[in-house]
């Protein structure tokens, strides 16, 4: 009995994950990609992401006359409702990203087939971690410590190095033309 109701969960566990997983690849938005987009496109803007859903803000107000654990509730939950905003700006950032990386593939006079395979690698990748991050969030109110998103980042950073190298590439190429 207690193996059943384990594997029932487990399975709607991975269900839910999956479907999550599956709305996050198949989103479709109104992208504007464009090449003044990536020049203006800056990593500093999701920094706050690192601390928001730090404890150390709740420790403090819990130092202070007249504190109630409403507060500190309140304060968190306002706090992951912020965190999830910057997520939702992060992989429409991401998606922007990669909807450049398959323009480039497709108008490129070149193959870019290990491109392509790149791109798909850290779609993957990254909405794997957006899930784990997503999970975690979940959780959060729940006691789990941290939610890291230093992966969530490092990809959008690598993502986009490799996008400036190739445009960088293209305006050379095209200039020696």
């Amino acid at each position: 009995m207690i193996l059943t109701a384990i594997l029932l969960a487990l399975a709607i566990l991975v269900a839910t994950l999956g479907l999550l997983f599956r709305a996050l690849v198949s989103r479709s938005g109104q992208s504007s990609v464009s090449g003044e987009w990536l020049e203006t496109f800056s990593l500093e803007s999701y920094a706050p992401m690192e601390r928001l859903l730090d404890k150390a803000d709740v420790i403090f107000l819990a130092s202070q006359p007249g504190y109630r654990p409403e507060i500190g509730k309140r304060l968190m939950a306002e706090r992951r409702q912020i965190f999830r905003g910057y997520l939702h700006l992060l992989i429409a950032d991401f998606k922007q990203l990669v909807d450049l990386g398959k323009l480039m593939v497709v108008y490129s006079a070149q193959d870019r087939t290990p491109l392509a395979k790149a791109l798909w690698r850290s779609q993957v990748s990254f909405y794997f971690a957006v899930v784990a991050v997503e999970c975690k969030l979940a959780l959060h109110p729940l006691g789990w410590s941290s939610v890291e998103v230093h992966k969530l980042i490092g990809a959008l950073e690598t993502m986009r190095s490799q996008i400036q190298a190739l445009s960088s590439q293209r305006i050379a190429a095209a200039q020696l033309a």
